[in-house]
């Protein structure tokens, strides 16, 4: 299991695992309301191989976790399935090929239950995205970008194509089988991104101020000018 996998399945688990728990305010990483978030639940949240940077990516994953839980996630997802036509925040698949006749296959084999995940890195002319799963990053690395971060050849071509379907399209100098990646596809911290871009920043920071949020000053603590858990100096 990658890096990425791992985190994801880790945070993924720990929603349901604090919803019903109760703990000793000292085993307390986090707390919204009266939800909790331990602190063994923070540690699962990183890798023993990310011990360099443990407390970026507990920060991060710390600060989308209070972000899901203040926000309705049900609300994002409808918002998000809306593709192109509504959603603020856009998660991108793509397997470059050659030519639109080598799209064909790929097709093919997804309609036959092969992962996108396992076509990318079976039929992908990009390394990268072969490596990745097919998982186009935005810039600064997350997995969702605003529509306008799309090129307009790829726009064009997602303009009215569900969430969770797979196309090919021709985009000039090569093809690609393009998937606007279902939502319950999307990793834990993604997920976050797409909830916090359904609503306004103001509505944001207001629903975020009034959620009684603690953070055990161990891992840091809330920042209300940056809405993220930040280490405790800054």
């Amino acid at each position: 299991m990658n890096r990425r996998s791992a985190v994801v399945a880790a945070a993924a688990s720990l929603l349901a695992l604090s919803s019903c728990a109760t703990f000793n305010r000292n085993d307390v990483a986090a707390r919204v309301g009266g939800k909790s978030l331990s602190s063994a639940g923070a540690r699962a949240l990183v890798t023993p191989d990310d011990q360099h940077t443990i407390g970026d990516l507990l920060r991060q994953q710390m600060t989308a976790w209070i972000k899901l839980d203040v926000l309705d996630e049900q609300q994002a997802k409808a918002q998000y399935d809306k593709g192109l036509a509504g959603s603020a925040s856009i998660c991108l698949g793509a397997i470059p090929v050659a030519a639109i006749a080598d799209a064909t296959p790929v097709l093919s084999a997804l309609q036959s239950g092969m992962s996108f995940a396992d076509a990318a890195r079976q039929y992908s002319a990009n390394q990268a995205l072969a490596t990745g799963g097919g998982i186009v990053l935005a810039p600064d690395g997350t997995e969702c970008m605003p529509p306008s971060g799309l090129a307009q050849p790829v726009a064009d071509a997602l303009k009215a194509t569900p969430v969770g379907q797979p196309i090919a399209a021709n985009l000039g100098s090569f093809s690609a089988v393009l998937l606007l990646r279902p939502y319950s596809d999307l990793s834990f911290q993604a997920r976050a991104v797409v909830a916090a871009a359904s609503v306004s920043e103001l509505q944001l920071a207001s629903l975020l101020a009034g959620a009684h949020i603690y953070v055990d000053p161990r891992y840091g603590r809330w920042s209300a000018e940056t809405l993220s858990v930040v280490p405790l100096t800054t």
